[in-house]
């Protein structure tokens, strides 16, 4: 006897899937904890953190007065 199948899952509202930024860099820090002796120092978690959530410029063409 087979099992039932299952119905596929719905998408997300039409919107693609993307990797979070916020689950990489936490696996990416997670990570650097498993290659060093447990504790990720300041500058390497800044490098992390830029790197997945880049720093927004200002925008010249939006500025108050």
């Amino acid at each position: 006897m087979s099992e039932p199948t299952r119905p596929p899952l719905p998408r997300q509202l039409g919107r693609p899937r993307t990797r979070l930024p916020s689950r990489s860099s936490l696996t990416e820090v997670v990570q650097a904890q498993a290659d060093t002796t447990g504790f990720v120092v300041l500058d390497r978690w800044a490098e992390i953190l830029e790197r997945h959530f880049p720093p927004r410029r200002p925008d010249p063409d939006n500025v108050a007065e």
